[in-house]
């Protein structure tokens, strides 16, 4: 997603003479073209994300379409304060992209992992949040971005192909046809849900949705969907408290649906202590694909 990121930046930077990219010293094998391109609007800031994100804060202020660009804890939890008191209070036209979402640093462990970022900013004023499921939804997903005049919150992850059509890019697409369950995935943990039940997908008795925007509408489909399986689960690689979850769950009891079952399969920590790749905290976490697997399996 990260390549795609880079590329289409630049061509949007190349047209948008208002747009100025700020990245904390990340980036390198990406931005060179758009730093050769824009000249001095690239601007490396360095390992200084506060100062970072209040300057292009600043820029916003002044007519600037300002991207800033970090690894995901870097220009969330660690900024909140600016992005609260500077960015969405006034409603700066500020794109926050944070790259590695959820456990995708692997190795390099908590600190560079964000499970909590979509939950702090959910609870700010007038910002949008994005997680693509996949490297095609990133060029309409920046379209988006740089058509609302406000701050914007973009979650990258690695992309992988995955073994299903995905529909054009909307905030809440079906990916699958079934009749047992609903189940719903945030953003890119998708390709593990399918990779687990790509099998069960084929016997339509589940109802897969993917969404990639916070907050959203539950469109009339989904709500039929809901009131036809009664049987809900929710997947995301995220904790529970302001998740896609607690959005759902809000949603289905004030839309007053009736439903039998509601399942939610979320981060839940560091169980061991011990440090490993992304897989390892899947599987600590029951989202790896196996587990996701034995669970819905279970629930139809």
């Amino acid at each position: 997603m990260r390549i795609t990121f880079g590329k289409y930046l630049t061509k949007l930077a190349t047209k948008n003479k208002k747009i100025v990219l700020l990245t904390g010293d990340l980036g390198h094998g990406v931005f060179e073209e758009l730093a050769k391109t824009v000249g001095e609007r690239y601007i490396n800031a360095g390992v200084a994300e506060h100062n970072m994100s209040t300057v292009a804060a600043g820029m916003a202020y002044t007519g600037m379409m300002s991207w800033i660009y970090s690894a995901a804890p870097f220009v969330t939890i660690k900024v909140l304060e600016e992005v609260r008191n500077d960015i969405t209070y006034h409603n700066a036209n500020v794109k926050i992209v944070g790259l590695g979402g959820g456990f995708d640093y692997g190795m390099l462990g908590p600190s560079h992992h964000v499970l909590q970022d979509i939950s702090m900013l959910m609870s700010l004023p007038n910002i949008k949040i994005y997680a693509p499921a996949v490297a095609e939804d990133m060029i309409p997903i920046m379209d988006r971005m740089v058509k609302h005049s406000g701050p914007d919150y973009l979650r990258l992850t690695k992309a992988e192909n995955i073994p299903i059509n995905f529909p054009a890019f909307k905030a809440v697409r079906n990916l699958a046809k079934g009749n047992k369950i609903t189940v719903i995935v945030l953003g890119s943990i998708i390709k593990d849900v399918v990779a687990g039940i790509l099998p069960v997908l084929k016997l339509n008795k589940i109802d897969l949705w993917v969404v990639c925007e916070m907050p959203f509408k539950i469109e009339q489909k989904l709500i039929e969907s809901i009131n036809r399986t009664k049987n809900l689960c929710v997947i995301e690689e995220h904790v529970k408290t302001g998740g896609l979850g607690e959005f759902i769950s809000h949603s289905v009891v004030s839309s007053r649906l009736s439903i039998k079952r509601f399942t939610h399969l979320f981060a839940t920590g560091y169980k061991t202590h011990h440090y490993g790749y992304r897989d390892f905290y899947l599987k600590e976490n029951g989202l790896d694909q196996d587990s996701i697997k034995k669970t819905v399996t279970k629930l139809i």
